[in-house]
């Protein structure tokens, strides 16, 4: 019999909340098996994933933050709500423009990030890239082709979008009573709803507890299941790409910048996501006076050459990523950003890589052969994990 390789990919899932008290199984399995903490790429769910498919930096991808500067690709949708708030002052009203931008996006743009929170003024310089989970981005189809015609395995994804909460598992049991014993499978489980827990009461509050402790008895049973049917022919990976800190305070960086008469749309364009914004300075002497501000404010940090080589953020003349990146420091977040338009997030993450939070984790029956220093390493260990058993 083949073996079949189940990696469990939880979103968000806290260090120190794999305890005996609220994660029971996951604990115990940690325990008795290899786990190691992986280091991280700067930024969020999409950067991670890419780097994890495609087994390449950030820099080398170009998939690090699923919005650009490129006004020329900017969407057609993005370019009539420019035009609209042009006409029509619905920047000044956030709820009425948070609302038309998430119904234009229902019938017209399904696919996506959704930012909307964006102000209409930088909607037609900004574009997104036409995918964003997981089985969606184009490193995944060229790691599944790779997959089939190298070693005649299959590579699979229970998860969001097609498939969401509970679903996901009673569509992996179905799909596992029809596994075949010649067969080598890598099945990627995708669960997200500890990720949106987190952003909505916090990676403490009793209601990320107890959905980790309803997660963990998930796992145990499908674990039961698939152990009886298939033995010791199973190699279980939990994995999760990052935790979440707790928000402790908030930044209004579009208002520091008018104190220091620098406007915004007129001396700069800006993106502002929850944990880090992006610069585009209009002419050299106001990117130094931007700089200068922003390596004046404690709450985080300027993202400077040495920390862009260090971090795999160098994109040379390529400035879809911006000409200053500035990151905050954890707990803190950036409110009004251009995602949240109903208050801040309780649960955070998006920090440099070195905050523990930010870390990845790994649990396996198996040890890894393949060191994983990075979550790019996922890819190998992914290759390596089929080709061993061919």
């Amino acid at each position: 019999m083949k073996k079949l390789i189940l990696f469990f990919y939880i979103d968000a899932l806290n260090h120190d909340i794999i305890t005996p008290s609220i994660m029971p199984f996951l604990s115990h399995f940690m325990e008795n098996h290899y786990y190691q903490e992986v280091e991280n790429v700067l930024g969020y769910s999409f950067a991670i994933q890419s780097s994890m498919l495609s087994g390449k930096y950030p820099d080398e991808n170009l998939h690090w933050l699923p919005y650009f500067f490129f006004p020329e690709k900017s969407p057609l949708l993005f370019k009539t709500m420019a035009k609209v708030g042009h006409v029509f002052p619905i920047d000044s009203v956030p709820p009425l423009r948070y609302l038309m931008e998430r119904f234009s996006r229902e019938f017209f743009m399904k696919k996506g990030v959704k930012a909307n929170n964006t102000p209409t003024s930088v909607m037609d310089k900004i574009s997104i890239y036409p995918y964003y989970y997981m089985d969606e981005l184009p490193f995944y189809n060229e790691l599944k082709q790779f997959l089939r015609i190298k070693y005649g395995a299959s590579l699979d994804y229970f998860g969001p979008p097609k498939m969401r909460g509970d679903k996901v598992y009673r569509l992996l049991l179905e799909h596992l009573k029809k596994y075949a014993d010649n067969n080598v499978e890598f099945l990627i489980i995708y669960e997200d709803r500890l990720d949106n827990i987190g952003h909505s009461f916090g990676p403490y509050s009793d209601e990320y507890k107890k959905f980790a402790l309803y997660l963990d008895r998930i796992l145990m049973g499908i674990y039961s299941k698939v152990k009886n049917s298939f033995g010791q022919n199973v190699v279980f990976i939990f994995f999760s790409d990052h935790g979440q800190y707790q928000l402790t305070n908030s930044l209004d960086i579009i208002s520091i910048l008018a104190r220091e008469h620098l406007i915004f749309m007129k001396d700069y364009i800006c993106f502002v996501d929850a944990t880090l914004t992006l610069f585009w300075p209009m002419g050299n002497s106001t990117q130094d006076k931007i700089k200068s501000i922003l390596s004046s404010i404690k709450e985080g940090i300027l993202i400077d050459e040495k920390l862009k080589e260090k971090y795999h953020l160098e994109f040379g003349q390529n400035k879809m990523y911006g000409d200053l990146i500035y990151v905050l420091k954890p707990g803190w977040t950036f409110f009004p950003n251009f995602f949240s338009c109903f208050g801040t997030m309780k649960g955070l993450h998006g920090y440099l890589p070195e905050n523990r939070a930010q870390k990845a984790l790994l649990i396996s029956n198996e040890t890894c052969k393949l060191r994983i220093r990075h979550v790019k390493d996922i890819r190998n260990l992914i290759v390596e994990s089929i080709g061993d058993v061919r």
